[in-house]
């Protein structure tokens, strides 16, 4: 008849284990992009697109043409007020019927169902809205890091820049 022997060291060890187990890991936080959707998108389909989301789209609400003499300036209630250049807001007032029905399905529910014309240069505007216009200081390069050893890298090069412009009183 076999003796038994005794329990190996890693047998009592996954045993202690076993019966000894701690709490569950702690889950990470949510993407904050899936929380601010559910913020947004109720709010968007509520109040319509801003101005910037129309600016994209304007050549194809309004047609290349009218597009480069305009652009729209805000939305106040269900108006939207733009800037044209010269006699090109007649040309909008003309077209305002098939404008408005081209705004439908990028404004969804909340679309503008006037236009107010202003004459100004919509040039001013066109830059407002761009993102290329918006100029960053000498010592910050734009790039969009991939790896996260770079993004990390990258994060504590804008924590020390904005600790020395605090420390410098800017």
């Amino acid at each position: 008849m076999a003796s038994k022997l005794p329990p190996t060291l890693e047998t009592l060890a996954a045993r202690y284990l076993r019966d000894h187990r701690g709490r569950a890991a702690i889950k990470g936080a949510p993407p904050a992009g899936r929380a601010a959707a559910r913020i947004l998108k109720p709010l968007s389909e509520r109040f319509g697109p801003g101005t910037d989301r129309l600016a994209e789209h304007w050549a194809e609400i309004v047609g290349d043409r009218l597009a480069g003499w305009s652009a729209p300036d805000t939305i106040r209630g269900d108006t939207l007020y733009i800037v044209a250049k010269g006699p090109a807001g007649t040309l909008i007032e003309a077209d305002a019927p098939r404008i408005l029905e081209r705004l439908k399905p990028i404004a969804g529910r909340a679309a503008p169902v006037r236009l107010r014309i202003r004459q100004g240069d919509p040039a001013k505007l066109r830059r407002s809205h761009a993102d290329v216009s918006r100029e960053l200081p000498g010592d910050v390069h734009e790039k969009v890091e991939i790896d996260p050893d770079a993004r990390l890298s990258s994060a504590l090069d804008r924590f020390d820049r904005a600790r020395q412009r605090r420390e410098r009183g800017e």
